[in-house]
C-alpha cells in the first residue's frame, strides 16, 4: 500500500514528465524510495510524513472543545525526519547519486504546523538567535545557533531537505539546498516545477 505522500510525490513526478522507478528493500535493507531521472542524471528521494504530535490541536479546557491551541519548538519536526532517513539517504552519497529528504505534513490540513520555511531552515543550520546585553540591552544581529543537523562534518549526504506540499489540489516541493553536502543537488538541470531555497546560514 502506498502512502498518501508516495502518491502524491508520483502525481507531482508525472504531471512534469519526470520518469521515476520505486527503489525495493533488498534483504531488509532500508534504502530510499524513488529513483527519478532529471536532466539525464539520476537522483533519490526518501519521503517522510509528519502525521501525529500530541502537541497540535490540544483542547486546554474541556467546557470549550471547539477552541483549540497547538505549540512547538521551531525545527523540531523537521530535525526528527532527517534524523530518521540517515540510512536511506545515505544510500544515494555510497552510490555518488544526490539525495533528497522530502517532508509531507499530513498533520496540519494547510501543512504549516512544523513545516514552515523556518522550520527546515531551523533543523538545518540552527535556530535563529539574537543576544541581548542584559547591561546595555542593545542586540546582536541574529545568526543560526543551536541545533543544527548539518554541518561541515555531519550529515553531509543529504543533499538536500524538502517539503512535499499539497493545498487546494496543487502539489509543489520545495528543496533547501544543503550547502555541506557531499553530492550537491544539480540545481541547473533541475526543471522549475522544483523551487530551490538557498540558504546562506549566520
Amino acid at each position: 500500500m502506498k502512502t498518501k505522500s508516495e502518491k502524491l510525490f508520483e502525481q507531482f513526478l508525472t504531471a512534469n514528465d519526470l520518469p521515476f522507478s520505486k527503489i525495493g528493500e533488498v534483504d531488509n535493507a532500508r534504502r530510499p524510495d524513488y529513483s527519478v531521472i532529471v536532466g539525464g542524471g539520476e537522483i533519490i528521494f526518501e519521503i517522510k510524513e509528519l502525521t501525529e504530535d500530541e502537541n497540535y490541536g490540544r483542547v486546554k479546557d474541556p467546557s470549550r472543545p471547539d477552541i483549540k491551541s497547538s505549540s512547538r519548538t521551531m525545527g523540531n519536526h523537521v530535525r526528527r525526519k532527517i534524523r530518521d532517513s540517515k540510512r536511506q539517504i545515505q544510500f544515494g552519497a555510497d552510490h555518488d547519486t544526490p539525495a533528497i529528504l522530502l517532508i509531507y505534513n499530513e498533520l496540519d490540513p494547510i501543512q504549516l504546523f512544523g513545516t514552515e520555511p523556518m522550520d527546515f531552515i531551523a533543523a538545518m543550520y540552527g535556530a535563529y538567535t539574537i543576544v541581548i546585553d542584559p547591561q546595555s540591552q542593545s542586540a546582536s544581529d541574529w545568526y543560526n545557533g543551536t541545533g543544527r543537523m548539518l554541518q561541515e562534518n555531519v550529515n553531509t549526504s543529504f543533499s538536500a531537505v524538502g517539503h512535499l506540499c499539497d493545498r487546494g489540489g496543487r502539489v509543489t516541493v520545495t528543496l533547501y539546498e544543503n550547502i555541506y553536502a557531499k553530492i550537491k543537488v544539480p540545481c541547473a538541470e533541475l526543471p522549475a516545477c522544483f523551487e530551490v531555497q538557498h540558504v546562506n546560514p549566520k
